[in-house]
């Protein structure tokens, strides 16, 4: 019986430390379905947008984003993302009201997820404006955009007023909210999502590690 409760107590031990991997990083999509998620800004009697196969999550062409059922301040986000030809995403975060029908990006910040490459985009946007950016304030440093059917991944800290983005291993950027006005305005605490803007995506390996809020 001793051997069975020791067992039991290495087994759970072992699980635990596969979730977190001993790095203070815990799973926000736990790659099996929408657990902790919601669509926001999706029309009446539409939805169904999103979902998840083989450990990634998907959503089909379409409106409104996916956001946490969980407020959160300080962080750090992981994520992995793929694009289609001409695909436009993004990640949120801290987003403060779901029921608003302003851009999330409007009311929170926005990591912008796009194909850089794409026909629509290449050479005709604003700099702010290509992945990896901090939509509407900072531009990515460089471009680090595999390209399509390809996955990139983004380390997005928010910590206090600094907002830093790791864009396949390379930091493209590094902001201070407390040196720009208008980012003086957004909330410090909010949700976290996930867009839909109209193309395929496709997520996975999206973990968090929380920080003192």
């Amino acid at each position: 019986m001793r051997r069975f409760a020791l067992f039991i107590v290495i087994l759970l031990t072992t699980e635990i430390r596969a979730d977190d991997k001993g790095d203070g990083f815990m799973p926000l999509f736990n790659g099996k379905d929408l657990n902790g998620w919601k669509e926001r800004q999706v029309p009446a009697g539409k939805g169904g947008y999103w979902s998840v196969k083989d450990g990634i999550l998907t959503a089909k062409a379409g409106t409104g984003w996916l956001g946490t059922e969980k407020m959160y301040g300080n962080y750090v986000l992981r994520v992995e993302w793929k694009i289609v030809e001409n695909g436009n995403s993004g990640v949120f975060l801290r987003v403060p009201d779901t029921d608003s029908k302003e851009s999330p990006s409007t009311t929170g910040f926005e990591i912008q997820i796009l194909d850089d490459n794409g026909s629509q985009y290449k050479g005709k946007l604003k700099p702010y404006q290509y992945s990896g950016s901090l939509y509407y304030y900072v531009p990515a440093s460089k471009p680090m955009f595999k390209g399509v059917g390809e996955w990139n991944s983004y380390e997005i800290t928010c910590n206090g007023d600094k907002i830093s983005v790791i864009y396949n291993g390379e930091k493209v950027v590094d902001a201070d909210i407390s040196k720009d006005p208008k980012m003086q305005t957004r909330p410090k605490k909010g949700f976290i999502g996930l867009q839909n803007h109209g193309s395929a995506v496709e997520f996975r390996k999206v973990e968090i590690k929380v920080l003192d809020d």
